[in-house]
């Protein structure tokens, strides 16, 4: 329990600092004053004035506006979207759980379906060389990139999070399975004559298990990194793609909660991992 509450507090001091930078970066950023609204050629002089002080007065003083009207529940109204931001999220948040989970099941399966046979063949120099090879140039590719090969390509944005996911699921997951399938009781298995198939499900995969399960618990940190340019360059409707208007918009209380929000998952799913290696140790 002491751990847990250590690992809370963490998530607590995250989240509440990544709303406060995010707030600075915001303020600090050049033309943080600009609205594109001032570009209407129908607005008046005072209605530009009043429209600058409103911004104004956003930037300086609304992470803090923020925080009082979070401890009431409400998260806020964004400017760029003309929407209450709790509605928002309820109306995008399903797009991007959906692909989350797709990207991640498709990258779990893509990275065991290789890192199972290079674990079993340790001695396959070739298919090891192609298979790490291939991993690496999917890891020097930056998820923007993937994601518009693929916008090019046709694919869905679930294959994309799976290219992203998958490389590093393979690279773990190999080693892991490697020295499980080194283990004594895995030759003995095999001298006895018992079909590979059997000592994959019984023998490999349990022993590998609490390390395989920190590691989906890690993938999911990976999988939401990657969603934002995922969803901002194949226009789906989700979060990823509204936090990447409003820092375009510099819609400051719509970026302070997608960013809270976000470092509020990938907190929780680093510290699920540190947890389950805790206990494995």
């Amino acid at each position: 329990m002491h751990r847990i509450a250590i690992h809370l507090a963490r998530i607590v001091a995250i989240v509440f600092l990544s709303g406060v930078v995010c707030a600075l970066l915001v303020q600090f950023s050049p033309g943080s004053n600009v609205d594109e609204r001032e570009l209407n050629p129908k607005a008046g002089e005072g209605s530009l004035q009043a429209l600058r002080a409103r911004k104004a007065a956003t930037v300086s003083d609304g992470v803090w506006r923020y925080f009082r009207g979070l401890s009431r529940g409400d998260l806020g109204y964004s400017e760029s979207n003309n929407a209450s931001i709790a509605a928002l999220i309820v109306d995008r948040g399903p797009a991007t759980l959906r692909e989350i989970a797709e990207g991640l099941l498709g990258g779990w399966l893509l990275g065991l379906a290789f890192a199972i046979p290079a674990g079993r063949f340790a001695k396959a120099s070739i298919y090891d060389a192609l298979s790490a090879a291939g991993a690496g140039f999917l890891l020097s590719l930056p998820a923007a990139l993937i994601a518009y090969l693929c916008l090019l390509a046709g694919a869905a944005p679930a294959i994309i999070l799976a290219l992203v996911v998958a490389p590093r699921i393979f690279q773990f997951a190999k080693n892991l399975l490697r020295q499980a399938y080194a283990a004594a009781h895995v030759e003995i298995a095999r001298a006895r004559g018992i079909a590979e198939p059997r000592i994959l499900f019984t023998h490999i995969l349990p022993s590998a298990g609490p390390q395989l399960i920190a590691l989906a618990a890690a993938s999911l940190s990976i999988a939401i990194g990657a969603a934002i340019p995922m969803e901002a360059i194949c226009d789906v409707p989700g979060l990823g793609r509204l936090a990447w208007q409003a820092a375009t918009a510099r819609d400051l209380p719509l970026l302070v909660n997608l960013t809270m929000l976000i470092a509020i998952a990938t907190s929780s799913a680093a510290a699920l991992s540190e947890i389950l290696s805790e206990q494995r140790a």
